[in-house]
C-alpha cells in the first residue's frame, strides 16, 4: 500500500471515528496471518506434545498462545499509534479479552481431555471455540465473511464429532486424524488469511475511489 493509500485510508477511518467513536475499530489484518501460522504449528505439534506428557502439551500450547497475543498486541499498538490512539478502544479490548478467555478455557479443558488420551476431540474443540472468536471479529468489524467462516468451522467440527463417534474413528485414528488436521489447517489458517488479504484489498480499493 502506497503512502497516498495509507493517508486516504486513515482519513476515511478518522471520519468514521468522528461520526461514531464507539464503532471505530482499527484492525491490523496482518495479525490473522500470525494466528494462521500458530494454528498450523499447534495442529501438528499439539498431539505429539500431549502424548509425551500432559505438562509438555499444556506448556507448548500456552507458550504459542502467549506469543500470538504479544505479537497481536504490538500490531494493535502500531495501528492505533497511526491514529494517535494511546490506549486500546473498547471494541479492541472486547476482542482481545474474548480470545484470552477462550484460550485459557481451551488450554485447561485440553489438559483434561489429554489425561484421558482424547487427542482428536482436543483439535475439534479448538476448531469450534476459536471460530467463536472469529465470529466476534466479524461482528465487530462488520465483515460477514468471518461470521460465515465461523459457522462453517463449527458445523465441520460437529460433523466430524458425529462421524468419529458413529464409526469409532477416535480409536482407530490414523486416517481420521489427517482429515481433522486438514480441516483445522483450512478453517483456522488458510481461510482466515485469505479473508484478511481480501479485506485489505477491499480497503485499498475503497481508498482509491
Amino acid at each position: 500500500m502506497s503512502e497516498k493509500d495509507k493517508v486516504l485510508q486513515q482519513i476515511s477511518d478518522i471520519k468514521t471515528h468522528l461520526v461514531d467513536k464507539e464503532a471505530f475499530f482499527p484492525y491490523n489484518f496482518n495479525s490473522c496471518h500470525v494466528w494462521s501460522v500458530i494454528a498450523v504449528i499447534l495442529t501438528f505439534v499439539m498431539i505429539p506434545a500431549y502424548e509425551h506428557s500432559v505438562a509438555l502439551g499444556t506448556g507448548v500450547t500456552f507458550v504459542m498462545m502467549v506469543i500470538g497475543f504479544i505479537v497481536e498486541g504490538i500490531m494493535t499498538k502500531k495501528v492505533n499509534k497511526s491514529y494517535e490512539i494511546d490506549d486500546c478502544t473498547r471494541r479492541q479490548q472486547f476482542i482481545m479479552k474474548n480470545f484470552i478467555i477462550i484460550s485459557f478455557f481451551l488450554i485447561a479443558f485440553s489438559a483434561v481431555l489429554a489425561m484421558h488420551k482424547l487427542y482428536i476431540p482436543i483439535l475439534l474443540l479448538w476448531l469450534s471455540l476459536i471460530s467463536m472468536g472469529y465470529m466476534a471479529i466479524g461482528f465487530v468489524i462488520n465483515v460477514k465473511d468471518y461470521e460465515k467462516l465461523a459457522f462453517f468451522n463449527i458445523f465441520m467440527a460437529l460433523l466430524l464429532v458425529v462421524v468419529g463417534m458413529s464409526f469409532n474413528l477416535f480409536e482407530d485414528r490414523e486416517l481420521f486424524l489427517v482429515l481433522v488436521q486438514s480441516t483445522l489447517v483450512f478453517g483456522l489458517a488458510i481461510a482466515p488469511s485469505l479473508l484478511a488479504i481480501k479485506q485489505k484489498k477491499n480497503i485499498k480499493k475503497g481508498c482509491s475511489v
